[in-house]
């Protein structure tokens, strides 16, 4: 979902300033507008269908709208403001200590040394600090210090859109059920379209998630799943991109959660002597 498309590489090579330019604005405010209209959809038009407006299902509907509503906006914007360059590191930690060195690498872009698993980005115009992808939807290179946003940030749309495919479809084969296929009785004609088109909503958000999952499991960024050297365990990969408040980050992107290092040191893991 989020890293740049075999089909867009081309454009955002040729003319990086006018790629961002256009396409950033464009991801950004499809993502705000789909989300308003699902929204809206559901707590309009579907979440009527099955409870009665204004009972305590359907208040206890708005507020978990609004509570997933505010974290995919809130964590999109801290995704996109979080500096995760290798510009944001203390003047003395852009350079390697002593005996550092041979891990570091030089960009010929930046020339100078950049720490392990960080690179360029020809959008950002600068060295990514264990850089994952470029998100066309969050106009923002995603690395060490905003990854935990990001994940975030598809989770929730991956929840929202999941709980309106259910209720959706739970409110669609309610006429199915309570009719014997009389035509009077069939769901109407939105419904199902609107069905249709949640379920190709939901494919994106889901494939991301399972992606970034895949990803933590190897500890490794999305351009290089078969990576395991610095794998040092499902929930300890985790904790290293959503920080030490781990889980409680969960509640909103406010929640301070400082990272384990600074993204210039990673511990590699250990060899098992019966592999070889």
């Amino acid at each position: 979902m989020c890293f740049i498309w075999p089909c867009t590489k081309y454009l955002a090579r040729r003319n990086p300033k006018v790629f961002v330019r256009i396409s950033h604005p464009i991801a950004v405010l499809f993502v705000i507008l789909t989300t308003f209209f699902f929204v809206g959809l559901q707590m309009f038009y579907v979440m009527p269908q099955l409870f009665e407006v204004g009972g305590m299902t359907y208040k206890l509907g708005w507020l978990l709208a609004i509570f997933i509503m505010y974290n995919i906006f809130g964590n999109m914007l801290a995704c996109h403001i979080t500096n995760t360059s290798v510009e944001s590191l203390p003047k003395d930690r852009q350079v390697p200590e002593s005996g550092e060195e041979p891990l570091w690498h030089y960009c010929d872009i930046c020339e100078k040394l950049m720490p392990p698993r960080s690179w360029h980005c020809i959008l950002c115009k600068c060295c990514i600090l264990k850089r994952d992808s470029h998100c066309l939807f969050t106009a923002s290179c995603i690395g060490h210090n905003n990854q935990r946003y990001f994940f975030w940030c598809t989770f929730f749309m991956a929840l929202g859109t999941g709980v309106a495919w259910v209720t959706h479809t739970i409110a669609t084969l309610k006429y199915f059920i309570y009719s014997d296929l009389n035509t009077d009785n069939l769901p109407p004609f939105w419904l199902i379209f609107t069905l249709i088109l949640n379920t190709y909503t939901l494919a994106a958000p889901v494939s991301s998630v399972i992606l970034q999952i895949s990803a933590l499991g190897y500890n490794a960024p999305l351009h290089d799943l078969n990576s395991d050297n610095l794998d040092i365990a499902l929930w300890e990969n985790f904790k290293m991109i959503v920080g030490k408040k781990d889980l409680w980050t969960f509640l909103s992107p406010t929640v301070k959660s400082p990272l384990a290092h600074d993204g210039t040191q990673w511990k590699i893991k250990e060899s098992d002597i019966s592999e070889y």
